[in-house]
């Protein structure tokens, strides 16, 4: 790449929270049901519901969202009892439901017993554990989504976006099937919360196109929805961090698939326009997150200059970003030594002159 500088790094974006493990035997869920540490490998234990008369659902639904509190507390092993415990109770009410004849059961049942399959299958290590627990959800959400009628929820409809993006990055297919059902979920999103929503979708499909594990048509695509959603709600938001943010994420990424494998730019002029209108989108954040997305930009910003001083301006804007990130809290090492590496070779070339 023209003018490339060795001292600046790549682009990386960190990502996740680093895993905490914490056992907690004969816990009990939001809902009231037990978790039973009935083995000593904790990962066989089971999760019962009371079966008092409460409502067997509303049980399942507690220990569900018992599991996602745990996996956003970083508690995986104990996630990992309550996600089997709920579709093992699942399946159980499922069997049970069949062998007596009753009615259905209601959309939410099946709603619960997809999503505790899908956030199984993001758990899992093994390829062929994760495919059948992908088809076994989506099996799932779909009835959800049939039992609903014309009135579908949006999670429904979030919860199979999510599912077919991930069946589909599995596969390296298209997304037309994901796009679909992302579609109807920001119809169907609540005006009070669709900003927040459309914002969690866009962020999704924007950490997927960056993944690199789908073909570049449809890593297009999930690109530009990202993009449309972001540049609609900064129309009624315009001052809205999280908006600008998603909006300088997509821009960005839709310059660096110009980038091929040899480090070359396509088109170094469109590149440039994309990278300048990212930053001008963040010129006004005054989040940490935002700074060091703009730094990231600005740097690429200098990698794709030919002049040496065009490139330090950019480097210079980059490391006054970074620092006002790092006012607000802790940076990424990477960025703290190339503030570093940066200011460094500054003063020797001003000791030489």
């Amino acid at each position: 790449m023209a003018g490339e500088d060795s001292s600046a790094p790549k682009r990386k974006r960190p990502m996740g929270l680093k895993a905490r493990s914490s056992k907690k035997a004969n816990a009990v869920t939001s809902a009231g049901a037990q978790e039973v540490a009935d083995f000593a490998d904790e990962t066989t234990a089971t999760v019962m519901l009371r079966g008092d008369d409460t409502n067997e659902i509303d049980e399942l639904e507690g220990i569900f969202t018992s599991a996602l509190e745990a996996l956003g507390e970083g508690e995986d092993e104990r996630a990992l009892t309550l996600l089997r415990g709920t579709v093992h109770e699942s399946d159980r009410l499922l069997r049970l439901h069949d062998t007596n004849g009753e009615g259905e059961l209601e959309p939410r049942f099946y709603y619960i017993y997809g999503s505790a399959l899908f956030s199984l299958a993001e758990a899992s290590q093994n390829i062929k554990d994760r495919g059948v627990y992908l088809e076994l959800a989506l099996h799932r959400l779909e009835q959800a989504r049939e039992k609903m009628g014309d009135g579908v929820e949006a999670r429904v409809w979030m919860a199979l976006a999510k599912v077919k993006l991930e069946i589909a990055a599995e596969a390296a297919s298209d997304v037309d099937a994901a796009m679909q059902a992302l579609d109807q979920a920001v119809k169907a999103f609540g005006a009070n919360d669709e900003a927040a929503q459309v914002l969690e979708a866009a962020d999704l499909v924007l950490s997927l196109a960056d993944s690199q594990r789908l073909p570049v048509c449809a890593s297009s695509r999930l690109i530009a929805w990202g993009m449309a959603q972001a540049r609609r709600l900064l129309q009624t938001q315009p001052d809205s961090d999280e908006c600008q943010c998603i909006l300088a994420r997509a821009l960005w990424l839709q310059a660096s698939a110009m980038i091929n494998d040899d480090d070359e730019i396509s088109d170094t002029l469109v590149f440039a326009k994309l990278l300048t209108e990212a930053v001008e989108v963040l010129e006004k954040t005054e989040s940490s997150d935002g700074l060091v997305l703009r730094g990231e930009i600005e740097i690429n910003l200098g990698n794709a200059q030919d002049e040496e001083l065009d490139m330090e301006q950019w480097y210079t804007k980059a490391v006054a970003s970074f620092r006002r990130a790092q006012e607000m809290g802790e940076l990424p090492e990477q960025f703290v030594q190339f503030i570093d590496d940066f200011e460094n070779e500054s003063d020797s070339d001003e000791s030489d002159e």
